[in-house]
């Protein structure tokens, strides 16, 4: 079983779902076709404990998603269609949902779930796994719970402006972005000044000069300075680690190598 990937098209799902109390056909080409993201969430069953706390937190805040950022909510389970409307027309006292307003799309032959890899199939039913998907119908983000953890709904809300964002001024999004924040320039190019060799990696230019750093073999003469280095690799073996790896002595840690590999400020014409 593969499981739906991001950045890649969002399995195609057309199903029955309970919506205010009645049983509707809904499908995902047609939010994606109004120009409608979408929040798909799947929850493990119906009459269950964390699942109704998320259902019910999600519907109460349904017009942020909708008004404001025209995103679809759909929770779905394996449960029939019939389990999730007696569920939802059960008072709260009772163990229902007490009529909340979101879709509750029934997944009963397991096609859904299995599409989008989320089935646990020994158990019939599905992960906590919520998607976001574009109004272009790929996947944006995808988020796997512990059974028995919820969902955040601000962080869902959080994802889908950073994606909106994202698309609308083609910038990045730092750690903790919050709608309203600048993004970062992704476009921009760092500028190199001066006599710099560009290598094709950090460690093709700097692997051999740590080795001979770190084995007590540098010795280059660097304007009015000599740089000399400890032989630190005293051991039965006599032989250097590998350059990778820090020194053991404390006499010299990695970070003071490295300043004496590089204590050259040509440093892509050091040799």
């Amino acid at each position: 079983m593969t499981r739906a990937s991001v950045g890649k098209p969002a399995p195609d799902f057309t199903a029955t779902a309970v919506m205010d109390g009645r049983l509707k056909e809904i499908s995902l080409s047609a939010y994606t076709s109004a120009n409608h993201w979408v929040a798909l969430i799947f929850f493990p069953k119906a009459w269950s404990f964390v699942c109704p706390t998320e259902i019910r937190a999600f519907s109460e805040r349904l017009e942020e998603f909708l008004y404001s950022r025209s995103c679809a909510v759909v929770f779905a389970s394996t449960d029939t269609e019939l389990c999730l409307r007696a569920w939802n027309h059960t008072n709260e006292m009772e163990g229902g949902l007490g009529g909340v307003h979101v879709p509750l799309m029934s997944d009963s032959n397991h096609k859904i779930s299995r599409d989008y890899g989320v089935l646990l199939e020994d158990e019939g039913v599905a992960e906590r796994a919520l998607f976001i998907i574009d109004p272009k119908g790929n996947v944006r983000n995808i988020t796997i719970s512990d059974a028995d953890v919820g969902r955040s709904v601000d962080e869902t809300l959080r994802i889908i402006d950073a994606l909106a964002f994202k698309d609308e001024y083609g910038e990045g999004c730092p750690v903790n972005w919050k709608k309203g924040e600048a993004g970062l320039k992704m476009a921009e190019q760092t500028k190199v000044e001066g006599p710099i060799e560009m290598k094709k990696s950090w460690s093709e230019w700097a692997r051999p000069k740590l080795q001979r750093a770190w084995s007590g073999q540098s010795q280059r003469s660097a304007g009015s300075g000599t740089i000399r280095t400890l032989n630190t690799f005293k051991s039965v073996s006599e032989t250097p680690p590998s350059p990778l790896v820090s020194p053991t002595s404390s006499a010299f840690s990695m970070e003071r190598n490295m300043e004496a590999a590089m204590a050259n400020h040509n440093i892509g014409l050091a040799t």
